[in-house]
Formats: C-alpha cells, sequence, structure tokens
C-alpha cells in the first residue's frame, strides 16, 4: 500500500511538472512575448506591400534580434478580424484602420490606451482616452492618365458632377466603401456634401459609370497608372508620388471640396497584458522619427509637424462631419450593399 501510495505521488508530481512546463512554454510563444528567448510582436495594416517592406526594416534595424510580424489586410477584413476574434487574437498593434474602423473598435472595448512619450498630435485628431492614436491624414483625389484619356477623346473632369456625365461610362474606378477607408470617406463627403436622397442619387449616376468598385484603396491609382482605366477616385499622395515618378498621371482636386481621413496606430485589448517589447514598438511608431516612417501621407497629424505636397489655391476641403461615428457607417454600408452589391 505504501508503495502505491508513493507511486500516486511521483505521478501527481510529474503531471504538475508537466503542466507547468507546457504554460511556461505557451506563454513563451504568445506574439508579443518570449518565443525561445527571442522577442515577438503580430501587427496587422491596412498600410500596402512597399510601405510595409520598409516599416519593416526600420523596426528590424531598431530591434535586430526580434521577430517582428507585419501582416497586409484590407481595412474591413482587418477590423472583421479583431472584432470576431475579440480578446484570444494573436494581433498586438493594428496600423492604418481609418478613424472610424479605429473608433468602432474602441466602442467595442478591443484597444487599450497607450500614451506616447515623446509625440503630442494636433487637437483635431486627438483622442482623450489614448486610444485611437492618429498616424497621418490623407485626401481623396479624381486621378487620371492623361494618356487614356487622350486617346478616348475625353476631357479632365474636374468636378464629382463631371463623373456622371454618361460619356464616362465604364472608364471610372472607385474603392467600394465596404472594404476601403478610402472609399468609404468618398461616401461620407459627398452625402455630406448633397444631403441623403440628393446623395443617394448622385451614386446611382455614378455607378452607372463605374468600370470597378476595387476592394482597397491602392485600385484605382494602380489601375490608373497601368492605364486600365482612365479615372480613379483615390489618395492624393499616390496621384502626386506617380506623377513626381514620370508616370502619365495628373492629381486634380473637385471643385466641390476633397473628403479626408486620419488613418491610426492601436494597441489591441488582448486578453492578456502587451509586454514591455510590445510597448518599445509602440513607442517606436509614435515617435517622430517612427512617425515619418509610418505616415507616408501629405498632411501631419503632429503638433509643430509639417505638410508635405503641392496643393493649389484651390484647395479646400469637405464636411467629414461623422467620419469617426461607427453606427452612421454601418447604417451607410447596409443602404451602400443593398443598392450596388
Amino acid at each position: 500500500m505504501m508503495r502505491k501510495r508513493k507511486w500516486i505521488q511521483l505521478v501527481a508530481v510529474l503531471l504538475l511538472a508537466a503542466l507547468l512546463f507546457a504554460g511556461c512554454n505557451q506563454n513563451g510563444g504568445t506574439p508579443g512575448g518570449d518565443n525561445e528567448g527571442k522577442q515577438v510582436v503580430n501587427m496587422l495594416s491596412a498600410n500596402y506591400e512597399d510601405q510595409i517592406v520598409l516599416q519593416k526594416a526600420y523596426l528590424q534595424e531598431l530591434f535586430p534580434d526580434a521577430e517582428i510580424n507585419i501582416t497586409y489586410m484590407s481595412s474591413g477584413k482587418l477590423a472583421a478580424k479583431i472584432q470576431a476574434e475579440g480578446g484570444d487574437t494573436e494581433v498586438d498593434i493594428a496600423l492604418s484602420l481609418g478613424s472610424s474602423y479605429a473608433n468602432q473598435l474602441k466602442e467595442a472595448n478591443l484597444l487599450r490606451a497607450y500614451t506616447p512619450p515623446q509625440t503630442k498630435f494636433r487637437a483635431e485628431y486627438a483622442d482623450a482616452d489614448n486610444m485611437v492614436l492618429p498616424n497621418g491624414v490623407w485626401c481623396g483625389a479624381i486621378l487620371v492618365n492623361t494618356t487614356e484619356l487622350g486617346k478616348l477623346g475625353l476631357p479632365e473632369p474636374t468636378s464629382y458632377a463631371d463623373l456622371i456625365d454618361p460619356m464616362y461610362k465604364g472608364h471610372i474606378v472607385m474603392s467600394n466603401p465596404a472594404s476601403s477607408s478610402t472609399g468609404y470617406f468618398f461616401l461620407l463627403g459627398l452625402m455630406n456634401l448633397y444631403g441623403e436622397e440628393a446623395g443617394w442619387d448622385y451614386f446611382d449616376k455614378l455607378s452607372e459609370n463605374i468600370l470597378l468598385f476595387g476592394e482597397s484603396g491602392s485600385v484605382p491609382s494602380s489601375m490608373v497608372e497601368m492605364g486600365e482605366c482612365a479615372i480613379g477616385l483615390g489618395m492624393d499622395y499616390e496621384g502626386m508620388a506617380l506623377e513626381a515618378a514620370g508616370k502619365p498621371v495628373k492629381t486634380i482636386f473637385a471643385a466641390e471640396g476633397a473628403p479626408y481621413d486620419y488613418d491610426t496606430t492601436l494597441l489591441i485589448n488582448r486578453n492578456q497584458e502587451p509586454s514591455e517589447f510590445v510597448l518599445q514598438v509602440m513607442e517606436a511608431i509614435t515617435s517622430l522619427e517612427g512617425n515619418a516612417v509610418f505616415n507616408n501621407y501629405n498632411k501631419t497629424v503632429l503638433e509643430g509637424g509639417t505638410d508635405r505636397g503641392n496643393y493649389p489655391a484651390s484647395f479646400k476641403l469637405l464636411d467629414m462631419e461623422g467620419i469617426t461615428n461607427g453606427d452612421l457607417k454601418s447604417t451607410l454600408l447596409d443602404q451602400w450593399r443593398e443598392r450596388y452589391e
């Protein structure tokens, strides 16, 4: 009987040791933690692949022995993934989500507060709770391929009103508001401009001229660059960059005004506390130096920051009231899907 009791005690001790070892190994392998001695951070980004390469290189230089994972995902899919996974997600940081998506995550208690020690944001973009950290501002523009317009014998559009002319039928690409922050700010900006009834009437007419509603905000600029369409409703900084690179692309700001939004850096509210390393990565991204790498747009969100890009004297912005309102966004997108999908 004594031998049997000792054997049971030995088995119990071994099982307990195995469980403790497994728990340590599991904690050690989690993103943002220590994986067999290596620091790991997992990030999802709605920025583009070429920018992600530069951003990862910047972080890898700061943390040469760490595992830095940055994966591209379109805005809508990124936000949906975080919402679906909740605190069980393996994502430590989300990058480049537009303000409306970011505020939806905040309202769902999926973000943690983080106060950058080196950086102050302009009041119009700052979040009092330090959960939705602004990164950079981007504006919408009409991008045209001048060569393709010449071949088609079409004039350059100068306003949103021009775009519903039947002569442009099949020659315009716009990002889908249901999956792209860029598409959404065009939708919201023009709804604010025209009002609800006239706004939907405008999009009914515009949709007749649309060749494609692309999944991401880069689709219009890339298709215009390649001559796959003559006109794209895209981002100002992309159009200007293509012009500077000598492409047959022209960036036109509509007479009625440009829609705009700011993107964000978000610390995700996982079930476990963020590691010291994840916080170090947040500090690096939101620093003055890091903002210059992670914000490739033309307008700054930083106090004392400098805008880039050349804007015409006639440049003006659309009224973007409601851009951070998640409920409004859900309502508009439900109507959008019902009408155009």
